[in-house]
């Protein structure tokens, strides 16, 4: 059974809603925007590219770092290739908890190569824990390979958005010096868009990265895998139902709520949100709900909450 986590108050003080068992498709929500066609375009490319690949990089979002991996990457890319997956922002997620339940998960799934960063801070030995991995598999790699290696060429692969070309910067920066970027990155999905050009990041021995847009997983199987990359109702919904009531405090709530019509309003209030809008024909003031849905899922993008982990009742059972 999950811990319950609050904010500064304790349970007794909280009066508890009755919360949803599962969550419901918003309607008019369209699963065909899901996988665009040109992440199908340029999940084939990388295919195409991997003859001249010596290792493969995946990059994903350590706050969510079970759901939403691209089953196709293993079965088109990683089956062929060595393969590292790299847990970037680590700095969001509470490690003490949920690193050892998370490397576990993995473990016995035969995914051993796992290396923990936080790609926007640079930190030193996060980037050469990726570089000492990345170096002893593509040399292991060359042991079975009877062409003598000059140089090596690795894919950076990943779902949008996790920090695959920040990742790229990092290393080239902390390898060779350089300071300015070498590829776009963006707060936003979609800033990389086919794969690019080969980057050189290392000279001893040399190495070379592809850069490839996200490619998210087009085999959805339920709701709650997909609405887990953002809505603010799915938040709620999943804050309640795994304990962590630390958003009451933060919002200035009175009672823990599964309403979000009560949080988006309460937000309004307390930041004094209003807009001018149109009421048939006369222009009146209004609550911007939309900006107070901005603001509580930046809450969770910021660190804010108390548990950052969006997998922790799949870790359950892995020491959890």
């Amino acid at each position: 059974m999950l811990k319950h986590v609050f904010g500064i108050r304790k349970l007794s003080d909280y009066v508890l809603p009755k919360i949803r068992e599962q969550f419901v498709i918003p309607p008019g929500y369209d699963f065909k925007t899901w996988f665009p066609l040109h992440m199908s375009v340029q999940l084939s490319k990388m295919e195409g590219k991997l003859r001249s690949v010596d290792m493969i990089i995946e990059v994903h979002d350590a706050r969510i770092p079970i759901t939403g991996r691209n089953k196709e990457f293993y079965e088109k890319l990683y089956a062929v290739r060595p393969h590292m997956l790299v847990l970037n922002k680590m700095d969001l997620i509470d490690l003490k908890s949920y690193k050892e339940p998370i490397e576990n998960y993995y473990r016995e799934i035969g995914i051993k190569n796992i290396v923990w960063t936080d790609c926007k801070r640079k930190i030193s030995k996060a980037l050469a824990d990726v570089k000492t991995m990345m170096l002893e598999l593509l040399r292991n790699e060359s042991r079975f390979n009877r062409e003598v290696k000059t140089e090596y060429q690795v894919m950076v692969v990943g779902i949008p958005n996790v920090g695959k070309s920040s990742l790229i910067n990092s290393l080239r920066s902390n390898t060779m010096g350089v300071k300015h970027n070498a590829v776009n990155e963006g707060a936003r999905p979609g800033v990389t868009v086919r794969v690019q050009n080969r980057v050189r990041i290392m000279d001893k021995p040399r190495v070379y990265i592809l850069d490839t847009p996200g490619v998210l997983n087009p085999k959805i199987k339920d709701i709650e895998s997909s609405m887990k990359l953002g809505l603010s109702d799915y938040l709620l919904y999943f804050l309640n139902r795994t304990g962590d009531y630390s958003y009451v405090d933060l919002l200035k709530l009175k009672q823990p709520t599964d309403n979000i019509n009560e949080v988006l309003f309460q937000i309004c209030k307390s930041n004094n949100y209003i807009k001018e809008a149109y009421m048939g024909k006369e222009r009146e003031k209004v609550w911007d709900i939309e900006r107070a849905a901005k603001l509580f899922l930046n809450l969770y993008r910021t660190n804010k909450y108390f548990d950052h982990c969006l997998d922790k009742e799949i870790l359950i059972d892995y020491k959890y």
